[in-house]
């Protein structure tokens, strides 16, 4: 079944934030394993190009884009960020920005989504402020 892009990215999303957990709690982890994990495949080359590429790029440039998200943080600092708003806005960055599959009011708007379902209810707006200048 083919899945659609907007449950590949909340996937994607979702296998960044174990990687961010993971890294939290000092924990060794391959970041492939944790992907074929939640994406349910056998091998990482099974999944979507799109999905492939828009995780790989975030996890490779993480430094370069908390570098572009930090300075629109207004007062905070990337790490104290809730984690799932850390992966959210990784996802967005990586998606647009680096894999460009995607337009940036795309991206933001599928952020926001993203947002909605995981964050407390006004972070969004956080997000959708944050990416707007970012991107």
């Amino acid at each position: 079944m083919e899945l659609t892009r907007n449950v590949l990215r909340e996937k994607v999303v979702d296998s960044i934030y174990s990687c961010l957990i993971q890294e939290k709690a000092d924990i060794d982890y391959d970041p492939a394993q944790i992907f074929t994990g939640i994406f349910h495949i056998k091998n990482f080359s099974d999944a979507d190009i799109f999905a492939q590429e828009t995780f790989v790029k975030a996890l490779k440039n993480r430094q370069e884009i908390v570098s572009l998200i930090q300075p629109r943080l207004n007062k905070w600092t990337f790490s104290r960020l809730n984690t799932a708003a850390q992966a959210i806005l990784l996802e967005a960055v990586s998606e647009c920005r680096y894999a460009k599959y995607t337009t940036k009011p795309v991206s933001i708007n599928c952020a926001v989504e993203l947002a909605k379902r995981y964050l407390d209810s006004k972070d969004y707006k956080y997000i959708n402020a944050v990416l707007d200048k970012v991107l």
